[in-house]
């Protein structure tokens, strides 16, 4: 993409997002074609609000791996038992439904039960995108779980914190680690048709942090937070993904507090006649792009 090209398409792009950037709660008119039922966003300062964010598995019917969720002093905690999403396995996972294109963000901190970082493996936290399924333990078929995240925690070292960035296609999942700093992070997830834009901010400054294209997934997907903890702890469950679902483990090492101090939602929309595509081209510079998705 030639300079002046990329400068047009940020141009006319821009033009068009302007007057839809602001907050779905403050003028649900101008954006009401991109506005869900129930907003996304939550500053969890009402504790009664937690009710309105569905549990994945509660809600259809399996076994629940979340040991808690409970909003205290404005923060709403999450302690999963024994899990995690990687291929066809679950965790926990609370969502919303979300139309349309839209940015989503979140304040987190990936903390053990007792101290401030994890002591087992594989035990993060963050933002999830899924297909929405309604499948039970009864009507599971494999190689059907579309989804992609950026989460934060501790990953095969338990020294070392990371972000983790993961997109799964029809139950194979690619998944990147790097480097985080310890304690709270500010995740974000933009899509605009196709394009999802995985962000992270940190020294005050977002940045892109992945991008994937995903034509598979369909106009109106689960948006929420997902925890997981322990995958080590699971054994030979970690061969059979039915077992694994349907299998509270009790007796592993579960250690992770994931706490949010609030999830922020807003729509986006690109001008006429411009392809979202062209933002999963690393052609288009970062900041382009940043400025776009304006979080």
């Amino acid at each position: 993409m030639t300079a002046r090209l990329r400068h047009a398409f940020l141009a006319s792009a821009l033009c068009a997002l302007a007057p839809a950037l602001a907050v779905a709660d403050d003028t649900p008119k101008r954006v009401s074609l991109q506005v869900p039922a129930v907003s996304i966003g939550d500053e969890f300062d009402n504790a009664d609000t937690l009710a309105t964010w569905t549990s994945f598995e509660a809600a259809h019917g399996w076994p629940d791996h979340l040991r808690s969720a409970k909003v205290v002093d404005g923060v709403l905690e999450i302690e999963p038992w024994t899990s995690g999403w990687y291929a066809e396995y679950h965790a926990p996972f609370l969502h919303r439904e979300v139309s349309g294109d839209f940015l989503v963000t979140a304040r987190i901190a990936a903390n053990g039960l007792e101290g401030e970082t994890p002591t087992s493996t594989w035990s993060l936290a963050g933002l999830m995108v899924r297909e929405p399924r309604t499948v039970t333990p009864a009507t599971w078929e494999p190689r059907a779980e579309n989804w992609l995240f950026i989460t934060t925690g501790v990953a095969d070292r338990i020294d070392v914190p990371v972000y983790e960035s993961k997109t799964t296609v029809n139950s194979r999942s690619n998944l990147k680690l790097r480097p985080a700093p310890t304690g709270w992070v500010e995740v974000g997830i933009a899509r605009l048709g196709p394009s999802f834009i995985l962000l992270v901010r940190e020294d005050g400054k977002w940045r892109v942090h992945e991008r994937f294209f995903r034509m598979d997934l369909p106009p109106t997907v689960q948006v929420g937070l997902v925890a997981y903890t322990d995958w080590d702890s699971a054994g030979e469950l970690q061969r059979d993904p039915h077992r694994f679902n349907t299998t509270v483990m009790k007796n592993g090492k579960p250690d992770l507090k994931a706490r949010v101090d609030w999830v922020r939602y807003k729509p986006l929309r690109m001008a006429p006649g411009q392809d979202p595509r062209a933002l999963t081209d690393h052609a288009v510079p970062e900041a382009d792009v940043l400025a776009l998705l304006d979080p």
